[in-house]
């Protein structure tokens, strides 16, 4: 079967893609859609029959860092086929035809925990990841809290000219990926430190805070930003990142890869403990 391949807005398209996505998992991707996000770094490649998108597999092209230095690694995302075309093996057809046409670089990709048989099957190894977090006592007192929203000219100012990153594991040209992010999942979870200058995207649940990133232009010490945090009662801090350039040595849990498998494929020389960023996975 012919494989169609899109980067890039095109509305005809996207109404196929975005019809296949609700299908399959359930949510929709127009927000982005309508914000014209879709840059040439992901691509979409789809199996298309009778005004229907059957199959779909996306990559994103993705510039790391990697201990340090630049890493360019493909990763896999929206890996979908409409329940009436399972069984045709639509799904291996679109991975074979990416992984034919960049049979030398990298990927990796977060899996369904019900499809962790597939992706072995084009040569891709389970990797165990971790969480990092450190123990906190976070209690602060009631303070004028500024809030943004994803579409606030200050937040797409901060993503576009951030300039701090992990040396240890990070992505640093996810920008739209991170918008989707914010869009879907942090809307109302986005936080403007005035003091340090930087955004910060967090959720606290109980007595456990899970900041999923931190955007600035510049370095800035976990300490500083700590003042500044507008939550009580937090014990633990968890970081949805690498969080070496906050100045921060933390713990490390192992994450279960039952309810969250990760895959690589190709040379990667991984640490022994690190997170994929949160925000720019797909």
């Amino acid at each position: 079967m012919q494989v169609t391949m899109k980067c890039q807005n095109d509305p005809a398209y996207e109404r196929l893609f975005d019809n296949l996505i609700q299908e399959v998992f359930g949510f929709s991707f127009k927000t982005w859609f309508e914000r014209q996000l879709w840059n040439e770094y992901y691509e979409s490649y789809a199996i298309i029959d009778q005004g229907s998108m059957l199959a779909n597999v996306c990559i994103y092209k993705t510039d790391m860092l990697l201990g340090g230095k630049p890493f360019r690694a493909h990763q896999f995302g929206a890996v979908a086929t409409r329940k009436s075309a399972r069984g045709k093996g639509l799904s291996r057809l679109l991975m074979a035809h990416v992984l034919a046409k960049y049979p030398d670089t990298p990927a990796f990709l977060a899996a369904n925990p019900s499809v962790i048989d597939f992706y072995p099957q084009f040569g891709f190894c389970r990797v165990q990841t971790h969480k990092p977090f450190i123990s906190a006592d976070l209690d602060q007192a009631p303070h004028d809290i500024y809030k943004l929203n994803p579409d606030d000219d200050r937040v797409k100012n901060a993503i576009k000219t951030r300039r701090c990153y992990s040396q240890v594991l990070d992505s640093i040209n996810t920008q739209s990926i991170q918008m989707f992010h914010l869009l879907m999942d942090y809307s109302d979870h986005l936080f403007y430190l005035p003091g340090c200058g930087a955004i910060v995207i967090a959720e606290q649940e109980d007595n456990r805070l899970f900041i999923a990133d931190v955007i600035s232009s510049k370095p800035v010490a976990f300490e500083q930003i700590k003042l500044e945090l507008p939550f009580t009662g937090v014990k633990q801090i968890e970081f949805g990142f690498c969080p070496d350039w906050l100045g921060i040595a933390p713990e490390w849990e192992l994450v279960n890869t039952d309810e969250q498998p990760y895959f690589i494929l190709g040379n990667w020389q991984l640490p022994g403990k690190f997170r994929f960023p949160a925000m720019s996975e797909t």
